[in-house]
């Protein structure tokens, strides 16, 4: 197993470095762009070909032409077998870059996972390390510096002893002071991505279990949270009657100030499978409404990685997918996205009191629908939803009644049926289908 760079450019075009250590198993999980716009890789390797073994910490200092301007080795501390996958790499407030990954230990008859953080300067010269054992096994999630400070927030499992999902803070010399339990919703694998609201505020993708008439839901949902770990707003990204899950490394990302992509794939519980499965991407703003999604994938099995914000304001989203069972071969897969390939425009506007007597009009439609707006009160917040036949969203947004008429832009969706609710803040509810052609 060889570790791979790819540099991907948003009109699809790439370039690509293998890295070939004979006798080894290696990998690339993280990638952080300097000041002078060389790339800080770092990654892990296996001196013995032993894949479950990773016991060299593996830094790399590449320019834009992704030629080797540095390259240091570490080995894991002793009494540890080596270091896990995951692993985040940022620039803090002095220019550093602050690494946390997670090594293992042997327990009894099974390996578990202590945090071990580094701060490296831009040249690649380690200036601390820290050891963190854990009471539980750790898990990182994500990495990001805290606004306005030069302190540092961490999600993850292993610093409470209860083993709980957390928001654990650091100062800039990476101690951890305390640890926030974010375990008040059902699921698990919080994960941050440094979408900052204000100084106190962030957005925070989570997967998500709900039980309901005897039958479990597994989703994901974009949260609202503060930093004392309250949850502030829910928008959930729900296909019912499937499993799916955040995008594993980078689930979100901010394009502009009011466009951010989120990430997910479908999952079967049955670790690599052939079986065919769909991801998706969806586009909401920063104010927590759903703008529009597309499902993209199933022909094969694919896991998403993360996504990344081009300069156009789309996105590209990256992933493997799965092609022999049994084996370790996957194929890498890039998609690049447009806002305008999907996103569902609304306008609200006052029509003559003649209205058509249909509620959506025209009905079947082709680029736009009308849905009549007559039965709230004028300044009324209305939560609009659109669905699918299968339950899928695809607009789950608040507007403020400012005249008689919601004319919606349909173009993005695909053909078929779709329903459509309208939901007061007073309590009115009102609902219908139409037909997109």
């Amino acid at each position: 197993m060889k570790a791979l760079i790819l540099k991907v450019y948003p009109d699809g075009n790439y370039q690509s470095k293998l890295f070939y250590k004979q006798d080894t198993i290696s990998i690339f999980p993280s990638i952080t762009i300097l000041d002078n716009g060389d790339y800080f890789v770092s990654g892990r390797y296996s001196a013995d070909g032993d894949i479950s073994t990773r016991d060299h910490l593996w830094i790399v200092i590449m320019d834009s032409d992704l030629e080797v301007v540095s390259e240091k080795h570490y080995m894991a501390p002793e009494g540890y077998l080596g270091y896990w996958s995951n692993t985040n790499t940022i620039i803090d407030e002095d220019g550093h870059i602050a690494l946390v990954t997670e090594v293992a230990r042997q327990y009894t008859h099974y390996q578990v996972a202590d945090f071990i953080m580094y701060k490296f300067n831009q040249e690649g010269d380690t200036l601390l390390s820290r050891l963190y054992p854990s009471w539980n096994s750790s898990a990182l999630r994500s990495l990001c510096p805290m606004p306005g400070t030069d302190s540092l927030m961490m999600l993850g499992r292993g610093l409470l002893l209860n083993g709980a999902e957390s928001m654990d803070f650091m100062d800039k010399d990476m101690n951890i002071s305390h640890g926030i339990e974010l375990s008040a919703v059902k699921g698990s694998e919080r994960q941050g991505n440094n979408i900052w609201l204000s100084a106190s505020e962030f957005l925070m993708a989570a997967n998500r279990i709900v039980d309901f008439e005897g039958k479990r839901e597994y989703f994901f949902s974009v949260f609202r949270v503060n930093t004392s770990g309250e949850y502030l707003q829910e928008l959930p990204l729900d296909r019912p009657d499937t499993l799916e899950y955040r995008a594993y490394r980078q689930a979100m990302v901010r394009a502009n100030d009011t466009t951010i992509y989120v990430t997910g794939h479908q999952s079967y519980n049955l670790g690599w499978t052939t079986i065919p499965s769909t991801s998706v991407i969806y586009l909401i703003d920063i104010d927590m409404n759903l703008i529009g999604r597309k499902s993209f994938g199933g022909d094969a099995n694919y896991t998403l990685w993360g996504v990344a914000a081009t300069p156009d304001d789309g996105a590209l989203v990256y992933g493997t997918r799965y092609v022999q069972a049994g084996s370790y071969a996957r194929d890498i897969h890039v998609w690049k996205f447009l806002r305008e390939d999907f996103e569902i425009i609304t306008n609200i506007e006052q029509l003559p009191e003649a209205l058509p007597p249909a509620k959506a009009w025209p009905n079947p439609a082709r680029d736009e629908v009308n849905i009549s707006l007559s039965a709230f009160a004028q300044g009324l917040n209305v939560r609009f939803r659109i669905y699918d036949a299968q339950g899928q969203k695809y607009v789950d947004k608040q507007i403020s009644v400012s005249g008689n008429n919601l004319r919606t832009g349909i173009g993005p969706l695909p053909p078929g049926l779709y329903v459509y609710e309208l939901e007061g803040s007073d309590g009115m509810k009102q609902g219908g289908k139409f037909l997109k052609e």
